[in-house]
C-alpha cells in the first residue's frame, strides 16, 4: 500500500491571505484541492492522509466530498513545525499501516508533482530504503552565515537541491521518529526528515525531480506563477 501524506499545517503568514495558504483559491479551486487531485488521479497512490491545521479539518473533509477525493482516508491535526506535523502524520498511522507500506510525504502547497516523480520515488525507496527528490544545482552556491559575506563556495557540479516528496516505509519512518522524539534528535523548527536521516546516520538516496515541482506556494508571486501555469495548461488542453 502506498500512502501520500500531505502536510497542510502551515498558517500562511508570509502569503498574507488571511487564511492558511493551502486554502487560498487558484482558478476557483483551493490550492489543497489541486494537490489532492494529483494523488487521487495517480496510479501509484492507494490512500491519502492530510495533516492539517486543526481548525480546518472539517473543511478538508468537505472539500474531499465536494471534489470526489475518495482516496482521502485520514485527516489529522498538524503541529507547530513541519517536523512535528510529519511526526503526527506517521504516528497516526500506527495500527493502520503495515510495516512495509510506503509513505510519501509532500506539502499540500506543492501542485506540480507528477506521476514520473512519484514512480521514481517509490522505486528508489524500495531499492535503497528511502528517496528524496533532488535536482542538479544549476548555480554555484556561496555559503554565508550573516547574509553579507562568504568565504566558501559550493560548486554546482557536486551539489543537488533537495526537494519533496520524501519516501520510505512506514516502519522505517515510525522507528526513526519514535527515536527522534524520545531522544530529542532533530526536533527543532528548522528540522526536517532529511536532517533527521543524516542525524541518525542514514544516507539520502536521490530520486527524480523537476524544476516545476520546486514551486511551493509561499508568496503572492507564487500564486501568480501557479495561476499562469494552470491557465496555460487549460488553454493547451482545449487546443488539443
Amino acid at each position: 500500500m502506498n500512502i501520500a501524506v500531505l502536510l497542510a499545517g502551515g498558517t500562511g503568514q508570509r502569503l498574507g491571505a488571511g487564511k492558511p495558504k493551502q486554502f487560498v483559491e487558484i482558478l476557483g479551486k483551493p490550492l489543497i484541492v489541486h494537490s489532492l487531485e494529483i494523488y487521487q488521479n495517480s496510479k501509484h497512490i492507494d490512500f491519502i492522509e492530510v495533516v492539517c491545521v486543526p481548525e480546518y479539518i472539517d473543511t478538508v473533509w468537505d472539500l474531499a466530498k465536494q471534489y470526489g477525493i475518495d482516496k482521502l482516508k485520514w485527516v489529522v491535526s498538524g503541529a507547530e513545525s513541519c517536523q512535528s506535523s510529519t511526526r503526527n502524520g506517521i504516528f497516526s498511522l500506527e495500527g493502520i499501516a503495515a510495516d512495509d507500506d510506503m509513505l510519501t510525504v509532500n506539502m499540500s502547497t506543492s501542485i506540480f508533482v507528477d506521476d514520473d516523480i512519484l514512480e521514481d520515488s517509490f522505486k528508489v525507496a524500495k531499492q535503497y530504503g528511502s528517496a528524496f527528490a533532488c535536482m542538479q544545482c544549476i548555480y554555484n552556491n556561496a555559503e554565508t552565515f550573516d547574509g553579507i559575506k562568504s568565504t566558501n563556495i559550493h560548486f554546482k557540479e557536486t551539489h543537488k537541491t533537495l526537494n519533496m516528496p520524501w519516501t520510505a516505509s512506514f516502519k522505517k519512518l515510525n522507528d526513526m521518529y519514535r527515536k527522534a522524539y524520545a531522544e530529542n534528535i532533530e526536533t527543532s523548527p528548522s528540522s526536517y526528515m532529511p536532517t533527521l536521516f543524516l542525524a541518525l546516520g542514514e544516507p539520502l538516496y536521490m530520486s527524480k525531480d523537476t524544476s516545476l515541482n520546486k514551486l511551493h506556494v509561499t508568496t503572492p508571486e507564487d500564486i501568480e506563477i501557479c495561476t499562469a501555469i494552470l491557465e496555460y495548461r487549460q488553454k493547451k488542453k482545449k487546443e488539443n
